[in-house]
């Protein structure tokens, strides 16, 4: 196993940032979280979290631990949470060009289970699922653009998750709207992914559940 690697030095730079102190490049932290889950969610890791998301509210540092570490999952069914994720995810785009189709089966959703991840990248590239991906991404900016610090921190995460869904989900919280965009991350620590394409929804188990 590869060792996980700490930048301390960075995470001093994050601090200062976070602080007012000094001012970065925006691309100065797109390193800070990469490589440090190597070893898991170990006590090293846990410590370098709860240093960097201090300045914000409490609920990103509880999500990344809920998300990343051993922590037990919540009980419920993949298609509920599937289901609450797109129904406020729906508020979004409910003025959005081309999705009527996509609404139609937010409310009256058909799933099909599928074990091939090429099933799900081929449901990604399809029109209802480009709409979504790319109207709550736009929403996520727009309301978020204007603090530096919650921006820069929405940049940082994506190195340790590699999802912009996730990262999504771990900053719900911190970003000021009606919309609750949590469920991702109860689908995600159970193994599964999900897309929508033109017909249903397809919901992905990318590793084993228990």
């Amino acid at each position: 196993m590869n060792k996980a690697s700490f930048d301390n030095e960075l995470l001093n730079d994050w601090c200062d940032f976070c602080e007012g102190k000094k001012e970065f490049d925006k691309f100065h932290f797109s390193t800070l979280l990469m490589e440090t889950l190597l070893e898991g969610y170990t006590t090293e890791f846990d410590s370098f979290i709860s240093k960097m998301t201090k300045y914000f509210d409490i609920s990103i540092y509880e999500n990344i631990k809920y998300a990343f570490s051993d922590e037990k999952k919540s009980q419920g069914n993949i298609k509920d949470w599937v289901i609450n994720d797109l129904r406020e995810k729906r508020k979004i785009i409910e003025l959005a060009p081309d999705s009527t189709k996509l609404k139609e089966i937010i409310d009256s959703p058909q799933f099909l289970f599928v074990k091939n991840r090429d099933e799900l990248y081929k449901a990604r590239e399809t029109d209802n699922n480009t709409i979504l991906y790319d109207e709550v991404g736009d929403f996520v900016i727009e309301n978020i653009d204007n603090d530096k610090q919650l921006f820069a921190l929405k940049e940082v995460l994506y190195n340790i998750a590699s999802d912009s869904e996730l990262v999504n989900a771990l900053l719900s919280r911190l970003i000021k709207s009606n919309v609750d965009l949590s469920n991702y991350l109860d689908i995600y620590k159970n193994g599964c992914d999900y897309a929508v394409d033109d017909e249903k929804i397809l919901i992905y188990e990318f590793k084993q559940t228990s």
